[in-house]
C-alpha cells in the first residue's frame, strides 16, 4: 500500500537525520583533537546497531507473529552482544588515546559505576548506557511512526468504503430512474402518441446525464435544475389532465454547486407515490431556493392513504445513505407525512 510504502520511506529518512545528527555532535565535539575520524564514526555507528536491529528487524516482526518471548530474548541478545563488543572498542580506545574520557568519543557520554569487583571491566559500564539510549529513542520513534501510519490506514480504508458505497448508490440510481421513465414510454407508445420522438430525446438527455455527470463529485445546481425540469416536460404529457405539477427556483447562481442527481429522484419520489397512485385530483409543488448560505429544496404531494402505502422507498433510502456520505454535518433532511400530504425539505451547507 502506498501510504506503508511511504512511511517505510519516512522512517528511513528520520534515522538517518537522527544518525547524522549524533555523528555530527561527535566530530564537532572532536574538533582539533588529535583523534581519528574513523575512530570515532566507528564507535557511534556501533551504537545504532541494536536499535536498527530492533525497528528494522524485530518489531515488525513482532506486529507479524505476536510472539514477545522471542522478541524480547533476541533484543536482549543483541544488546549484551554489541555491549561486548563496544566496550571492548572503547577500551581499545581508551588505550589508544591514553584516555578515560567518554565524552571524547561520543557526545551520549553517559557513563553508569560498575560494582567494586568488576572496577576491571568498567569500560563495559561505560558502553551499555548509550546503547540503551539509542534503543529506546528509536522504539519511541517507531512507535510513534507506528501509530500515526494506523490512524491515516484506517483513514484511507475508510475513504475507499466511501467511494465504494457511494459509487454503488450511484448505480442504483439509473436502473430505478429507467424503470419509470420506461412506464411512461409505454403509456405514450399505447396512444401511439406524435410526442413518443421527442421523449425519447429527451430521456437521451437524463440518461447521459444520469451516466457521465454523477461521475463528477459534484455539478452546477442549475444543471440539476435543468434535468428536473427536462423530467418534469416527460411527465407532463403522460400524466392525468387533473394533476398538477408546480416546480419553481429562485436566487441560484452559477457558482452553486451539489452532489449529481440529489434533487430528481425526490421529485421521482413524489410521482411514484403520488401522481401515480392517486385517482382524482393530485399535486406536486416542488421548490429549489438559497437561503443565506444553504440550498433549500421543498416537494409536497399528496398520496392515497392505505394501510399497504408506504411513501419513500428505494429513493429517499438512497439519497439518505449519499447525504450521510457527502454531507454528515451539512444538511437537515425533513420528512412529514399527514392527512394523505407528504412533504420533504431538505437543507444542504454549500
Amino acid at each position: 500500500m502506498k501510504v506503508i510504502r511511504r512511511n517505510n520511506m519516512v522512517r528511513l529518512v528520520l534515522n538517518l537525520i537522527f544518525t547524522g545528527l549524533i555523528l555530527w555532535a561527535a566530530l564537532a565535539n572532536n574538533s582539533g583533537k588529535e583523534i581519528a575520524v574513523v575512530h570515532i564514526l566507528a564507535y557511534n555507528l556501533l551504537i545504532f546497531i541494536p536499535g536498527w536491529i530492533n525497528i528494522f528487524y524485530l518489531l515488525p516482526k513482532l506486529l507479524r507473529n505476536k510472539k514477545p518471548v522471542p522478541y524480547f530474548f533476541y533484543l536482549l541478545v543483541s544488546f549484551l552482544a554489541l555491549c561486548v563488543v563496544l566496550g571492548q572498542y572503547l577500551q581499545w580506545l581508551f588505550t589508544k588515546y591514553h584516555t578515560n574520557e567518554l565524552d571524547t568519543f561520543t557526545p551520549l557520554a553517559i557513563s553508569s559505576s560498575a560494582p567494586n569487583f568488576l572496577n576491571n571491566v568498567q569500560y563495559y559500564f561505560d558502553a551499555f548506557p548509550a546503547v540503551a539510549i539509542v534503543i529506546t529513542a528509536l522504539m519511541i520513534g517507531y512507535v510513534v511512526r507506528e501509530f500515526l501510519l494506523k490512524l491515516k490506514t484506517e483513514k484511507e480504508i475508510k475513504s475507499r468504503q466511501t467511494v465504494a458505497e457511494l459509487s454503488l448508490l450511484k448505480s442504483q440510481i439509473s436502473p430505478h430512474f429507467l424503470f419509470n421513465m420506461l412506464n411512461s414510454l409505454y403509456a405514450l407508445s399505447l396512444r401511439k402518441s406524435d410526442d413518443t420522438p421527442g421523449v425519447i430525446l429527451q430521456l437521451s438527455d437524463i440518461l447521459r446525464y444520469s451516466l457521465y455527470e454523477t461521475r463528477e463529485r459534484e455539478v452546477d445546481v442549475l444543471d440539476e435544475i435543468a434535468i428536473i425540469e427536462t423530467y418534469l416536460a416527460i411527465q407532463k404529457i403522460r400524466i392525468s389532465e387533473t394533476a398538477h405539477i408546480f416546480f419553481t427556483h429562485k436566487g441560484i447562481s452559477a457558482a452553486d454547486r451539489i452532489a449529481p442527481m440529489l434533487l430528481l429522484p425526490l421529485i421521482e419520489n413524489a410521482f411514484k407515490h403520488g401522481v401515480d397512485s392517486t385517482a382524482g385530483d393530485s399535486y406536486i409543488d416542488a421548490a429549489v431556493f438559497k437561503h443565506e448560505d444553504r440550498l433549500v429544496f421543498t416537494c409536497e404531494n399528496n398520496y392515497k392513504e392505505s394501510k399497504e402505502s408506504i411513501v419513500g422507498g428505494i429513493g429517499i433510502e438512497n439519497i439518505q445513505k449519499r447525504l450521510q456520505l457527502i454531507y454528515p454535518s451539512r444538511y437537515k433532511l425533513d420528512i412529514k407525512r399527514s392527512a394523505g400530504v407528504f412533504r420533504i425539505t431538505l437543507s444542504i451547507l454549500i
